[in-house]
């Protein structure tokens, strides 16, 4: 969660409001968009040093708003520049499917059912956001071209994170991997679905399954 809101503050000075809904909005497969989770963050941050903090009015209504620091950037800059072992995360909820042999067989079709559309519903919204992204990119480009040109503080700090001088290029390198991300995780889920339709289909009407007809297809459950 701290290296996300790193990330996110390397790009633009936000409020927590803000931080939750951008998180919410693009990636809340990522990292919790829960509230209380991101002020625990920014707190610890603070704390660190690798935040300041600001408030002003708006509308008559009190606002904290939050940048990076110089520290924040060296932090963010060594963790980004280790390597993403993007197959190496635990996932505990995995053991349900190891051990899914221990529940009634009628059962687990159901549980695999339901496996599956929890990801098409995950799906469903990174297909959502690829929409808007493809629709809205050009603009929201330009917004960030025009809001880092007032933000001198910002636009040289993300070019010292990446040694380059070129406004449009920076934002162009820093879009195309932000959508990158949101297609490895389209791709990501509808190979999980396929996976699980491949198993629900291999398994009999009432969840039963055969052990002697194991078929050690690569890519494919038994």
């Amino acid at each position: 969660m701290d290296k996300i809101i790193l990330g996110l503050l390397m790009l633009k000075r936000l409020t927590v409001y803000e931080i939750r809904n951008i998180i919410r909005q693009n990636f809340k497969d990522i990292c919790s968009d829960s509230l209380g989770s991101i002020q625990a963050a920014i707190k610890k941050l603070l704390a660190a040093q690798m935040l300041t903090c600001s408030e002003y009015v708006e509308k008559s209504v009190n606002k904290k708003q939050y940048s990076i620091t110089d520290r924040g950037r060296g932090a963010f800059s060594e963790w980004i520049q280790s390597p993403a072992l993007l197959a190496g995360g635990k996932n505990m909820e995995l053991g349900k499917l190891l051990f899914m042999g221990l529940v009634p067989a009628e059962k687990c079709l159901l549980l695999v059912d339901e496996m599956i559309a929890s990801l098409e519903k995950k799906l469903s919204f990174l297909l959502e956001v690829q929409a808007v992204a493809k629709v809205e990119g050009k603009a929201n480009k330009e917004r960030v071209i025009a809001y880092l040109r007032e933000d001198s503080e910002y636009d040289t700090g993300i070019q010292q994170a990446t040694q380059n001088a070129d406004l449009g290029e920076n934002i162009n390198r820093i879009g195309y991997f932000q959508f990158a991300t949101l297609q490895y995780g389209i791709a990501s889920l509808t190979f999980h679905i396929q996976w699980l339709q491949t198993l629900k289909e291999k398994m009999g009407p009432g969840g039963q399954v055969d052990m002697d007809s194991m078929e050690m297809e690569e890519g494919l459950p038994p």
